[in-house]
């Protein structure tokens, strides 16, 4: 007989443990190119290969290096910026994932930016790996990606489902290195009660769905009052903020990749009356979502 068993997973809550992909790639910078991210549905991570750059998140300034990963977690806003003399080459991870889980607690213990133990090339490749399964150009991954070779940027979707689940098994791997070489000696961690962190969390989950700040109190078993004060405490506004800012941040996303009618838009994203979500869009973009559309596409 051969096998394992008693997997150290908490079968109580199997969404720790969720990972799906959204995006990944990799890109050589323009000297002082800058990016200025948004609250976004997903997290993102970033590592760097070569080069140096600046992030600015969180009210702190980070200067990086090569060798080394941000990480910036879903709901979150700021900017990063490659180095006028010295560029980076960074790739790019973004994916769909419980912000209690303990992976990302054992990762990057609550810090922004960590130091790589994994060999650079190794997290290259790894990757490479991801954008391979759309793109048969890499194939063979084990080279490293170039600029000059790839100019400009060139993706490819995603239109299988077994290509799908393929990508997220590579994701899953890499993660599974990355928890390997990172915090091989981090004792395995249970969730503590943080009604903050909590309901982050379920909206992060369940903003496409038609959700109201009392039902995520009374899903914690606490009082919306007290939800919104710890809430406001622990990241800066409310929670109906929070739901609001997430829900049009991920519309944005929307019009501009797809071709769905608006009204398909607004109910993806919890809104069960579309001009209730036009009135919405267009107050926190002062555009409608229609005239924003036509401006992505151009």
């Amino acid at each position: 007989m051969i096998g394992n068993r008693d997997l150290i997973l908490d079968r109580t809550k199997p969404e720790y443990f969720t990972f799906h992909l959204n995006h990944c790639g990799l890109s050589a910078c323009n000297a002082g190119y800058t990016y200025g991210f948004q609250m976004r549905p997903y997290h993102l991570l970033h590592v760097i290969f070569k080069g140096t750059g600046t992030l600015w998140t969180g009210n702190q300034e980070y200067q990086l290096h090569a060798g080394q990963a941000f990480y910036i977690p879903a709901g979150s806003r700021g900017k990063y910026q490659a180095s006028p003399e010295n560029p980076w080459k960074y790739g790019w991870i973004g994916f769909y994932a419980d912000s209690r889980s303990p992976f990302l607690e054992q990762v990057f213990r609550r810090q922004p930016v960590i130091d790589l133990s994994m060999p650079i090339q190794e997290m290259e490749q790894l990757i490479l790996a991801i954008v391979a399964v759309s793109d048969r150009r890499f194939h063979s991954y084990t080279d490293a990606y170039e600029e000059s070779d790839y100019p400009g940027e060139q993706f490819t979707a995603l239109t299988k489902f077994s290509q799908s689940m393929e990508a997220n098994s590579r994701l899953l791997h890499l993660f599974s290195r990355l928890l390997e070489t990172q915090a091989a000696d981090a004792a395995f961690a249970s969730h503590r009660w943080n009604p903050a962190a909590d309901a982050k969390a379920y909206i992060d989950a369940c903003y496409c769905e038609p959700l109201k700040i009392r039902d995520v109190a009374a899903s914690l078993h606490v009082h919306p009052n007290y939800l919104s004060t710890v809430f406001k405490k622990a990241y800066g506004q409310s929670p109906s903020e929070y739901l609001r800012m997430i829900r049009m941040e991920h519309s944005a996303m929307l019009l501009g990749l797809t071709d769905d009618p608006v009204s398909a838009i607004a109910h993806a994203v919890g809104y069960q009356n579309p001009f209730q979500f036009s009135s919405a869009f267009k107050q926190h973009f002062c555009i409608s979502p229609s005239a924003y559309r036509k401006q992505q596409k151009r």
